[in-house]
């Protein structure tokens, strides 16, 4: 190893601790928002170390071609002033990448402020290396300078040119991974847009809420044959139906496609729902022989909760109450095998928050152990009632995949009965409202008078418990950004029909950010703040913000809750 090798080996790590950097007055290149100001930095100190040099400076273009100066040293304006190096008869060339410039008796031309004049001397020793990329493309360039001749020898020079190359394979890496980051972002919506696409609306149903999550195998290929379907026919039922398309990718999305339209053409021309998968299994192999999946079809009826199933090889649905989780398992020969038809609908009854849950086999088949997955199922199912069914789907998704290997696709259709509680004789309480000053202690009791006025409208002990925890979210999130001056946070509730209607008011400057969640979005588990929020936003059906004059207000939702005559 050279003596300039050592000496580059030894300034790596101290570099940046050279003399001060003074940035000329001229428009920074577009790379500064890749971090490469700190980079920079760091060069032109490093070239101090290696050279000596009494100034150092990196010249680096913009995607324009416009020069952007970051002077160390005892005389920056020496460089400062050269402005475009592509400008100067001696430093073109390597401006250019074409050579490197080793000089004596660079004489700077003066600018034309009479002020400078006095100060701007020549400088008698200028070493000037492109920084070029591999593709060619000229970064900038890396100057060292002296005012006495004669300063820089081989081995400083050499120095100079591992700096270059060292800072454009820095910039060529900062540039790649911001290509592959808009990439990936391109990608996300792409397949938001796609899923999206294939998704049917979510109807309203009256006294019934729907959820429903997927999760694919491979995040590059966000398609594949788990489907589902839901529409309200005619008569005021839900049909529903979810498959589950032997394959992966676009192949297996049209078949799925092509069969849940069957299943809704059967329904909608009066097929009857027991003879529904014998005659999509006909129909189907007459243009994909070769195709082959599970199903389960149902028919919803929300005036009374009554659900009718019936299957073709599929896994068995789960209907949670609060008393337990069972399975719901209509027989059937899968779409696509001798014989294929379903032995009769499976029938159940949705009372009050009861939950139906249907999803493909990729939930229950990620630990390779169907029966291991059935049960890991049905403990997630566990307390499923007191869940909004949009929410509900993300977390059953969840914790069934938690640590195990993902090799198949993962869906969740949920479907719960929401209706208001039994009449109880008590009359709903006016509305509910405490003002406090923003302290954490203040937190404890707002939630203890919200309890206390939840428990006598009355709603359900674990409704209240939520809406409590939702209130203490929700405050704690407020005395963050509030003001700090007396009565400036607010929580308040409200009753209107079967609903509770929740409030926390703040008298902040309006920065609490609540920025709604993209599909599969959970919060890091690394955050300081976002985990609450988002906890509010699984426990309620609507939340919303409403920023004011001064104030910032956070709206939630709590349905059918509250018992109705």
């Amino acid at each position: 190893m050279s003596a300039g090798e050592r000496k580059l080996a030894e300034t790596l790590d101290q570099a940046a601790s050279g003399s001060e950097l003074h940035p000329a007055a001229i428009p920074k290149p577009s790379y500064e928002e890749d971090g490469v100001a700190g980079l920079s930095s760091w060069l032109v100190n490093a070239a101090g170390a290696v050279t000596g040099g009494e100034v150092t400076a990196l010249c680096l273009f913009d995607e324009d071609g416009k020069p952007s100066w970051t002077v160390a040293g005892r005389y920056p304006a020496d460089f400062e002033q050269l402005g475009d190096p592509n400008n100067h008869p001696v430093l073109a060339a390597a401006a250019r990448g074409e050579a490197i410039a080793t000089v004596d008796d660079l004489v700077l031309e003066p600018p034309p402020e009479p002020e400078f004049q006095a100060t701007l001397l020549p400088l008698r020793s200028v070493i000037a290396v492109p920084s070029v990329g591999n593709d060619g493309h000229v970064f900038g360039l890396v100057l060292a300078g002296h005012r006495e001749p004669d300063r820089f020898g081989d081995e400083m020079k050499a120095g100079v040119v591992a700096l270059a190359h060292h800072f454009a394979f820095a910039l060529e890496t900062r540039v790649t991974l911001a290509t592959v980051a808009k990439m990936e972002q391109t990608q996300k919506r792409l397949v938001n847009q796609l899923q999206a696409a294939l998704r049917p609306p979510t109807p309203t149903v009256r006294d019934t809420e729907l959820g429903v999550y997927y999760l694919p195998a491979d995040p590059s290929a966000p398609t594949g044959g788990d489907l589902y379907d839901w529409m309200i026919l005619p008569d005021g039922d839900l049909h529903l139906a979810i498959v589950d398309v032997e394959g992966k990718g676009l192949t297996a999305t049209k078949d799925a496609m092509a069969l849940t339209n069957l299943f809704r053409m059967l329904v909608l021309d009066g097929c009857p729902l027991d003879d529904v998968v014998q005659r999509a299994d006909a129909l189907i192999m007459a243009q994909s022989p070769s195709l082959t999946a599970t199903a389960l079809v149902g028919r919803y009826t929300p005036s009374t909760g009554h659900v009718q199933l019936v299957g073709a090889g599929h896994p068995p649905a789960f209907f949670v109450t609060e008393k337990g989780v069972r399975e719901v398992a209509p027989l059937g020969l899968p779409i696509g095998s001798p014989g294929a038809k379903s032995f009769g609908p499976a029938e159940v009854t949705l009372g009050r928050s009861d939950v139906l849950i249907l999803y493909t086999d990729g939930l229950i088949e990620a630990t390779k152990d169907i029966l291991e997955g059935l049960l890991n199922l049905r403990k997630a199912a566990i307390g499923a009632t007191k869940y909004p069914a949009p929410h509900l789907a993300r977390i059953l998704v969840d914790e069934c995949l938690r640590g195990a290997g993902r090799n198949d696709d993962s869906l969740a259709v949920i479907l719960k009965r929401r209706i208001p509680p039994l009449p109880t004789g008590h009359f709903a309480l006016g509305p509910f409202e405490y003002r406090f000053t923003p302290n954490p202690a203040a937190v404890q009791l707002a939630r203890h008078f919200l309890m206390d006025w939840l428990v006598r409208v009355p709603i359900p002990r674990d409704e209240a418990e939520d809406l409590g925890l939702v209130a203490s979210e929700l405050c704690t999130n407020a005395i963050r950004y509030a003001s700090g001056r007396p009565e400036g946070v607010a929580l308040r509730a409200w009753s209107e029909g079967a609903d509770v209607i929740l409030e926390v008011e703040d008298d902040g400057d309006g920065t609490m950010a609540w920025q709604p969640r993209e599909d599969g979005e959970t919060p890091d588990p690394e955050a300081e703040a976002g985990r609450g929020l988002y906890l509010v936003e699984a426990l309620c059906d609507q939340v919303t913000v409403r920023r004011g004059e001064g104030t910032t207000t956070v709206r939630c939702v709590k349905t059918a809750v509250i018992p109705v005559e």
